[in-house]
């Protein structure tokens, strides 16, 4: 169930979709960045609150957005979910990605949408980890294997501008582990291109740690097999980014689909 306790601007020109669920840490430090990247354009801020049991709607509601209150849990994976509900209300001619846990410079929406057209579809910034803690500073530092890539880039990040009309050609978002990587697949797919732009960086605020960082992994090893990337590509990726846990998540998928699999037999 969801409810929708805001208005939107008639024919705004950027959907901005921001994610949350138990985030009251971060939302007035999101917001307000964003809000300023935002003030040349025409606008609706689509925020998107996960089953909240905290402050993040009382936070959320100080600023100029609509949100949708997401009360129960549908698909498999929630935040694809959450993107799927904030997507079906957009009514911009671009869509942005945005998490609660981002800061954005003001040159985000500018610079990213400078780059749409003709057949680039969606445009990237570089996500950098805000090195304010120890593990935050070891994954900051590790953020730099991105620059070695012996076996091809792989698509890019989760904070994006796209064309809403080409995502409308694939139906939005998919019920998968890794939505922003299945975007760029399936653009691919149909001779659109996603691009990384170097000019923008945007900082993840959360507080990770080793057990965050493992978890992120398997998540993301999840994602490449329900995405169809091979085991051969996840280990040399594993191998070449550091990333050993992408393995694990890799097999796990494997056997929970091997399993469904015979079960439907």
């Amino acid at each position: 169930m969801v409810k929708n306790l805001g208005k939107s601007p008639q024919q705004p020109t950027v959907s901005v979709i921001v994610c949350a669920h138990n985030e009251e840490e971060y939302v007035d430090r999101c917001l307000p960045s964003l809000l300023r990247a935002l003030k040349d354009f025409s606008f609706e801020i689509i925020f998107v609150a996960d089953r909240c049991s905290d402050k993040t709607v009382e936070l959320a509601k100080k600023y100029d957005v609509k949100i949708l209150k997401k009360t129960c849990q549908n698909w498999e994976n929630s935040y694809s979910e959450s993107l799927q509900l904030g997507y079906s209300t957009a009514q911009g001619k671009l869509l942005s990605i945005v998490d609660v846990d981002i800061i954005v410079p003001q040159n985000l929406l500018r610079d990213l949408s400078m780059k749409l057209g003709g057949k680039v579809a969606s445009a990237a910034a570089g996500i950098a980890t805000y090195p304010d803690t120890f593990w935050n500073r070891v994954m900051n530092t590790w953020e730099k294997t991105y620059r070695l890539a012996p076996l091809g880039r792989e698509p890019y990040g989760a904070v994006r501008v796209v064309v809403k009309k080409v995502l409308d050609l694939i139906g939005g978002f998919r019920d998968v582990p890794t939505p922003d990587t299945d975007l760029d697949l399936r653009f691919a797919a149909r001779g659109y291109n996603s691009v990384a732009v170097a000019s923008v960086t945007v900082y993840h605020i959360r507080h990770t740690s080793l057990k965050s960082m493992v978890d992120g992994q398997i998540i993301n090893g999840r994602g490449r097999y329900a995405l169809g990337l091979s085991f051969m590509r996840t280990i040399g990726h594993s191998a070449f980014r550091f990333r050993p846990f992408l393995i694990a998540g890799w097999l796990f998928e494997w056997q929970r689909n091997l399993r469904r699999d015979k079960r439907a037999i």
